[in-house]
């Protein structure tokens, strides 16, 4: 059995742009006479900023168990996702510049109606997806090209539907 946290290190990011966005639209709310339309859409842009501070903070209490028999996260949002019910597996890259050559992956697991998503900057990313792919395998599962490449990328080989 193993146990994966996300540090702080890195979330603080995601922690900045959430207060940040936050201050910057909450600041002219509080101190500007606003039309009713650009109130309205102000705090929209607050509500988005909050939602993504709370699911920041939803992921960092967050901690991931690996065993034999499946992938569990215990937190504020608990699910358990069974090896011998996966269902669908993606992985996906999502690069922040425009030559791909930095960005981050997320991890999509599916079974009996539950879902669990893990991104790349969680410890020991490479044995989560070395246990997903070791189950997709088990299970026959077919994936898409481009998930079936980024598990290439660790060496990690999925049938191509």
């Amino acid at each position: 059995m193993s146990s994966h946290v996300y540090p702080t290190a890195a979330l603080v990011g995601d922690y900045g742009r959430a207060a940040l966005g936050l201050v910057l639209v909450a600041f002219p709310l509080a101190t500007v006479p606003l039309t009713p339309w650009v109130t309205a859409l102000l705090a929209g842009l607050a509500a988005l900023f909050g939602v993504f501070a709370l699911r920041t903070a939803t992921r960092h209490a967050s901690r991931i168990s690996l065993d034999e028999t499946g992938i569990t996260a215990a937190g504020p949002f608990p699910t358990r996702i069974d090896w011998d019910a996966l269902e669908e597996v993606k992985l996906a890259f999502y690069a922040t510049k425009r030559d791909g050559s930095n960005g981050w992956l997320q991890l999509k697991l599916k079974a009996g109606g539950r879902r669990l998503t893990v991104d790349s900057r969680i410890e020991n990313f490479e044995a989560i997806l070395r246990a997903a792919a070791a189950a997709a395998r088990a299970r026959g599962l077919e994936v898409s090209r481009a998930t079936a490449a980024n598990f290439a990328a660790f060496g990690l080989e999925l049938e191509v539907r």
